[in-house]
């Protein structure tokens, strides 16, 4: 099965521009001058080098043919002049297409596709032999006067020169039709055939020279290949009398012949553009989050018992800070160790060509007496954006999941690295979703309007900020807990945007790379399920029976007998797109990495029965090797199968628990010796889960 995606690559390859390639269910290939968009239809029976036939000559219409008017030249003739113009020209710039037009042709007339296989090509009109001559059939005879119009034909620059030519030979054409319809008719046979069998009197070769033979020097009358399609129903004629030589019969057949070989059958493409977001609209700044959750917590007509509630929080906080700064000092340790590893790795040792003292003794058996500098390359700096998920299912082990983000924070903190933490939320009644697309462009990827990017921490806050903010988010997800405290309630937990989320990074990362000077960026994005399913922009029709024109956001998943194309305008990626629920975050993720030049990470909360869905899907050959690693440590990683860089898998729940003090179960009031050690191999164990994860974690960053 041919590959059209990559096709319309080679289009832009041969374009040598960034073209807009799309396969449409239409009749024929088309070129939109103005707007640079190449059409090609959605081929099923075409072999590949029919179809790298058809795609470089519409490149060469891209190239070449100019959107002028023809000032009274005949289309007909102006199109079989004009493709004897481009294709010789993408010839000449692209020598390796030679093989391809002169297979495709061949392969096109042995299916009858000009619909004059069986017909005496002396009585074929001049401009249709013109048209075969060139279209890869250089045995066409001509006598010595239609020649110069043959010699003509190959030698136009221009698309000027093609209409001159055009004009100027129709009207011989013209005139030799009048000629013919004066003269008596021909004697036909009883079925009104004439012969075909009468042998070829004139076997002009081609004067570009192109027609003569392939790249691999094979005759031109090598037999074609077998084909199951060969046998089509293509316009025919028969030659004398009844032609016109007015017309070109065998464009017209080969316009038609081509529809034959369209998947009439074929799911419509649509092409998706991703958005450029307005990121400012969509995020609410820390200074906005810290005074709203400071006025909240800290509102003076609150119950009598809410300080003393709000206390115990406070206090739950500076207890894990205090107990989790080993964790951080050990974070740190790593980073420089695998930092300082990866620059000595691109150190490069040079000699100076200044003589070693030291070495000169041994100048009679050894050349290497000069002295040698070692060059370190500069480190990279270093920063993180981390889109942690604020939907409703995080709510029980989102505590869990802060204590880790802190550790981040505090990481990043002491090693000096720019930071900013988002959490991603939607759903808390900021409009319709449905009819919020103003602003938007269509068939763009849509940003639903009730979507929130909640930056939560930032490296830009001062240290008694940070602090502040880190004690109220702290506070919040603690209310939301359920600790006899009511949280704030527009910061509650949601949907999951993180396809919004995504979108929004691009601008944030280079905000940051501008603003702080940063080299190469991590971006990590911790949830616990699949992205809200992809949406995009599109207009009802207009025959709708009560959404005529409306415009609306539309998910992929809901759209049957479709297939999506995601294209990003700034670098020309494109691909197609998977409509699953289930592999949203893969699918926008991994395409984010192809355009960008940050690291992703992924961390996935999950369950038991999650993972083995996940490695199933994305993993299955690593089962073995995963379902160790988790059995061991509670722990495994995809690299590369799941969308990011590497995806890291942690257990959803206790997902702190290694931070936290010895958890010791015990039947009386005395633990037993027993007891104890039960729960200090648990909490070893999950010491060294975490430890485990930190360092594949700093592999990533480092």
């Amino acid at each position: 099965m041919i590959n059209q995606e990559v096709k319309g690559t080679l289009a832009k390859l041969l374009a040598t521009e960034n073209l807009t390639v799309e396969h449409r269910k239409v009749s024929t290939a088309a070129f939109d001058v103005d707007k640079r968009v190449l059409i090609l239809p959605i081929w099923k029976t075409a072999s590949s080098t029919v179809y790298d036939l058809l795609v470089g000559h519409e490149v060469g219409h891209a190239l070449y043919t100019p959107n002028m008017d023809l000032r009274g030249a005949s289309k007909s003739f102006v199109n079989v002049l004009e493709d004897a113009r481009i294709e010789r020209m993408m010839k000449v710039t692209y020598p390796g297409l030679r093989k391809s037009f002169f297979e495709g042709y061949k392969q096109l007339w042995d299916m009858d596709f000009f619909g004059v296989k069986g017909d005496d090509v002396e009585t074929i009109s001049l401009i249709d032999r013109i048209n075969l001559y060139f279209k890869g059939n250089p045995q066409m005879p001509f006598s010595d006067e239609e020649m110069v119009w043959v010699r003509r034909a190959a030698t136009t620059k221009t698309f000027d020169d093609v209409l001159e030519l055009a004009r100027e030979l129709y009207d011989y054409c013209a005139q030799k039709q009048e000629e013919k319809e004066e003269m008596p008719p021909m004697p036909q046979s009883e079925d009104g055939e004439q012969s075909a069998d009468r042998e070829e009197e004139m076997n002009p070769s081609a004067d570009d020279g192109e027609m003569e033979s392939n790249d691999d020097g094979e005759s031109e009358q090598q037999e074609p290949e077998e084909r199951d399609d060969a046998q089509l129903e293509v316009p025919s004629y028969q030659g004398g009398a009844d032609v016109d030589e007015t017309k070109s019969v065998t464009d017209e057949a080969l316009a038609q012949a081509l529809e034959t070989l369209i998947d009439d059958n074929a799911k419509e493409w649509v092409y998706l553009s991703i958005p450029d977001p307005d990121v400012d609209e969509y995020i609410t700044t820390y200074d906005v989050v810290q005074e709203n959750l400071q006025n909240h917590f800290y509102d003076d007509s609150r119950p009598y018992d809410w300080a003393e509630n709000i206390q115990f929080a406070i206090d739950h906080y500076n207890t894990f800070k205090k107990d989790t700064q080993k964790t951080v000092n050990y974070l740190c340790k790593q980073f420089e160790m695998k930092k300082s590893a990866d620059e000595y790795r691109r150190a490069a040792t040079s000699k100076t060509g200044v003589i070693d003292t030291n070495k000169l003794h041994t100048y009679k058996y050894n050349d290497d007496i000069f002295k040698k500098v070692t060059v370190i390359p500069e480190g990279k700096n270093h920063g993180l954006v981390m889109h942690v998920d604020w939907s409703g299912s995080m709510q029980y082990q989102l505590l869990d999941t802060l204590k880790q983000t802190y550790n981040l924070i505090w990481f990043c903190k002491k090693s000096g690295i720019p930071f900013r933490v988002y959490a991603f939320q939607s759903g808390y009644g900021y409009g319709d979703t449905d009819n919020s697309s103003e602003g938007q462009d269509e068939n763009a990827l849509a940003i639903s309007s009730d979507f929130r990017l909640l930056e939560l921490f930032s490296s830009r806050q001062n240290k008694q900020s940070l602090e502040k903010s880190m004690q109220l988010v702290y506070t919040q997800v603690f209310a939301m807990n359920g600790w006899r405290l009511r949280h704030y309630s527009p910061y509650t937990l949601g949907g999951t945007p993180l396809a919004e989320a995504i979108y929004c990074t691009r601008k944030i990362v280079a905000k940051m790379k501008r603003v702080e000077r940063v080299t190469k960026v991590n971006v990590i994005c911790l949830t616990d399920g699949e992205a809200n399913p992809i949406s995009y922009v599109r207009q009802e029709p207009e025959d709708h029976p009560y959404r005529a024109g409306e415009w609306r956001y539309s998910y992929l998943c809901h759209m049957r007998g479709k297939l999506f194309f995601l294209r990003d305008p700034k670098t020309g990626y494109s691909r197609k797109i998977s409509t699953s629920p289930y592999e949203t975050t893969k699918e926008i993720v991994s395409f984010y990495r192809e355009i960008t030049d940050y690291n992703w990470v992924g961390i996935r909360l999950c369950s038991k029965q999650d993972l083995t869905r996940l490695v199933n899907e994305f993993a299955a050959d690593q089962r073995d090797e995963i379902d160790k690693s988790w059995k061991k440590e509670r722990f495994a990683s995809i690299k590369d199968r799941a969308g990011f860089t590497e995806s890291f898998f942690m257990p959803d729940k206790n997902t702190g628990h290694g931070s936290m003090d010895l958890d010791v179960k015990q039947k009386s009031e005395v633990a037993t010796k027993a007891e104890l050690t039960r729960a200090f191999k648990k909490h070893m164990g999950s010491k060294m889960a975490n430890k485990t994860i930190l360092n594949r974690f700093i592999e990533q960053i480092a």
